[in-house]
């Protein structure tokens, strides 16, 4: 009776323990299998990332595959239509090499009348027209054809930078996951981890997903308008170099900036540190951080101020590098003063103490 007691007290806890919500296993600092816990949630957050960017490499090389395919289809047309191009201008080339268009213009000199003059004229001039067309469809026939090679070479180049890409994160994902299960294996709150890996997870692509995608979102769009706000507001700009004007934001300013510009940001806040920018948000039970920094991008024709995220943070846990490059791909956060007035581009950029310089330049 008392064995069957202390295993139905096992279960109930057990049991317990299988719902604890994502952060408990982690809520006491004291514990001393918190800090081992979180890591292995965090690992299967990971995992579970990787997964993903495996598998959208694996779709853009399916379709590489295939546009390479219809590359050389194309080629292979394109083929047929220099070789046809070539032979009539091939013919037009012999006809001025060995002097035969020289001896169409002495009809000039055969005609009687001016009006049989103006018709040999315009048969000649059909004639050379004709001549120039056939040399310019076969150099642009060929100039397509070296155009297309070179998209079949850039395809080629692309799927195997994508095959070398898949096999390094593949190799990636199949390590963390026998480090996981090997882990899990020896622990004692297995089980608890397992559902918690499970629920941080399907928390994540439920409403952390969203939730940065909508913040990411909004901020490109106030990023790109910010030059305009500041230019309208003298505090923000100090003119006592006409040639190099610099404009002098704080965070405080900024937060506002973004606040005022859009309510679904209202709940992110930017801190300016040294060379180095940090917000945090939250919404509901999702807690975000977003770490990076402004560099300066150099162009040919305007430079560009854009903020480089380096971190990202859902309810304390760390989010791989494959998902910050993926949404760096998809938002573009940053802006280029010279767009909004012509005259004025942008030569540094600086983050310290709660402020952020930016330099300009007058460029006329």
């Amino acid at each position: 009776m008392k064995y069957k007691f202390i295993a139905m007290m096992t279960s109930l806890l057990l049991l317990l323990q299988l719902t604890l919500p994502v952060h408990t296993v982690m809520a006491e600092e004291n514990n001393p299998g918190a800090e081992e816990a979180k890591a292995l949630v965090q690992k299967g957050l990971t995992i579970f990332e990787i997964d993903k960017e495996v598998s959208r490499l694996n779709e853009q090389d399916a379709k590489i595959v295939l546009q390479i395919k219809q590359n050389e289809q194309d080629i292979m047309k394109q083929n047929s239509n220099v070789d046809s191009t070539r032979k009539h201008a091939g013919k037009v080339m012999r006809a001025y090499y060995t002097g035969d268009r020289d001896s169409i213009w002495m009809l000039l000199f055969s005609v009687n009348s001016f009006a049989d003059a103006l018709r040999m004229f315009e048969y000649l001039q059909m004639i050379i027209t004709n001549d120039h067309r056939a040399l310019a469809a076969f150099t642009d026939s060929f100039n397509k054809l070296k155009s297309l090679q070179g998209v079949l070479q850039a395809s080629r180049d692309e799927l195997q930078k994508t095959k070398d890409k898949y096999l390094e994160q593949r190799e990636r994902l199949v390590k963390l996951q026998e480090e996981l299960d090997t882990q899990l294996a020896v622990s004692a709150q297995a089980p608890a981890i397992e559902a918690q890996i499970k629920s941080l997870n399907e928390q994540w692509k439920k409403e952390g997903i969203p939730l940065f995608r909508e913040y990411l979102n909004n901020l490109s769009a106030a990023f790109r308008e910010l030059p305009q706000y500041v230019t309208k507001e003298n505090k923000f700009m100090d003119l006592s170099s006409i040639k190099n004007p610099v404009i002098t934001i704080s965070d405080t300013d900024f937060n506002t900036y973004l606040h005022d510009k859009n309510e679904l940001l209202q709940d992110l806040n930017f801190q300016f540190a040294d060379d180095a920018i940090i917000a945090k948000g939250q919404k509901d039970q999702v807690q975000v951080t977003i770490a990076g920094k402004f560099i300066l991008k150099e162009n040919p024709d305007m430079n560009e101020v854009r903020f480089v995220v380096d971190n990202l943070e859902f309810n304390g846990f760390q989010l791989p590098d494959t998902t910050i490059e993926d949404f760096s791909k998809e938002f573009q956060l940053g802006f280029v003063p010279k767009k909004i007035v012509s005259y004025l581009d942008v030569v540094s950029v600086q983050t310290k103490n709660g402020t952020a310089v930016v330099k300009l330049k007058l460029s006329l």
